[in-house]
């Protein structure tokens, strides 16, 4: 699965990264790749993170990976929000991480599902729990309906399968 994630908004999202994040942006932009790198490593997705990189002349528009997670910068003259929702619209995405209404709305406009930071974080928290415990990964086992016992229709079934893939 391919998961584009919004750098900074989910960094501000979640209160160790943005403890990080207040004291150097680029600790908190390590903080947040090192614990996507390992989380990458026990679910196997694909993670790109997209970070502003208008305002740093040495980053902006370039990329790197980091121990499997690739990190790319907006050019100068586009935010990383513009660069996410073309990337959507291009279908390099399968799940797009953020807060930002406009990158949700276009990302489910492409068929992408859109994911709360908070949801995502608490996924990856439980993957390093996992991960610590040596546990096994659970299976699904059932199948759920949406409300009232009405089946789900085919956008929201790929959503919850997408979201239970995390």
């Amino acid at each position: 699965m391919r998961i584009l994630i919004d750098g900074y908004n989910l960094i501000r999202r979640v209160p160790e990264l943005r403890a990080e994040d207040r004291s150097d942006i680029a600790l908190g932009r390590e903080a947040l790749l090192q614990q996507l790198s390992a989380y990458r490593a026990g679910r196997g997705h694909r993670i790109t993170v997209v970070f502003d990189g208008t305002a740093s002349v040495h980053l902006g528009g370039s990329h790197e990976t980091v121990r499997g997670v690739a990190a790319l910068y907006s050019p100068q003259g586009m935010s990383a929000d513009q660069v996410i929702r073309r990337m959507c619209r291009e279908n390099q995405a399968d799940v797009v991480v953020s807060g930002d209404r406009e990158i949700t709305d276009a990302a489910e406009r492409a068929g992408v599902t859109a994911v709360a930071p908070e949801l995502f974080w608490d996924r990856v928290q439980e993957e390093m729990y996992r991960r610590l415990k040596g546990e096994e990964e659970e299976g699904e086992g059932r199948k759920v309906k949406g409300e009232g016992g009405r089946k789900l229709t085919r956008g929201q079934r790929r959503d919850r399968q997408r979201i239970a893939k995390l």
